[in-house]
């Protein structure tokens, strides 16, 4: 009787590591996973701030989303439609 005991305990020791050692493949690989997102989020703000610094030095000239408060079709200086048909 002991030895079927032992035998069924040896299985489920078996069975318990191989779960540990997936597990700690598991861990690992969402541990990864955090870092890559930290690194990439840190490649974003860098990014961003480098957008910014480049946006900003050109003084709002070119920027077409800034400043327009009327619509589309309308003039911003007269508030009349930008395009007149003849």
């Amino acid at each position: 009787m002991i030895p079927t005991y032992g035998g069924v305990l040896s299985a489920i020791e078996k069975a318990l590591w191989e779960l540990v050692e997936e597990y700690q493949g598991v861990g690992k690989s969402l541990w990864d996973l955090v870092e890559g997102q930290e690194r990439n989020t840190a490649q974003l703000k860098r990014i961003g701030a480098a957008m910014e610094r480049r946006w900003g030095s050109e003084g709002g000239s070119g920027n077409d989303a800034e400043g327009s408060e009327d619509g589309p079709g309308e003039s911003q200086k007269e508030g009349t439609p930008s395009s007149t048909s003849c």
